[in-house]
């Protein structure tokens, strides 16, 4: 999926989402991408464990990101405010969660 086209970047994420939308909805086997292979349509178990733990861990980078950057500066301007009291015992269960699922 390296050809060259007119789409810019945003519209080819937006398309390989669409796919994926499709894919699902028509009971297609799921759509994986990792550098060695690129994408694949119809992987194997592990390939697809594989591909999963890489968007967990992913998404963990970028939840660690959010917590760090706008949640916890946030906590630390207003300790008091029940909404941010909420929201970070919320965001550390999910990062625990997501934390148990990329290290397992």
């Amino acid at each position: 999926m390296d050809l060259p086209s007119d789409l810019s970047p945003s519209q080819v994420r937006s398309g390989l989402a669409a796919l994926k939308d499709q894919a699902a909805e028509k009971g297609w086997p799921p759509l994986t991408w990792n550098r060695a292979t690129g994408y694949q349509l119809g992987a194997e178990r592990d390939v697809l464990e594989e591909y999963e733990r890489a968007v967990v861990r992913e998404k963990l980078t970028e939840f660690r990101r959010f917590i760090t950057g706008t949640v916890a500066p946030h906590a630390a301007a207003h300790p008091g405010d029940k909404w941010i009291k909420h929201i970070v015992a919320q965001l550390n269960s999910i990062e625990s969660t997501l934390d148990l699922i990329a290290s397992s």
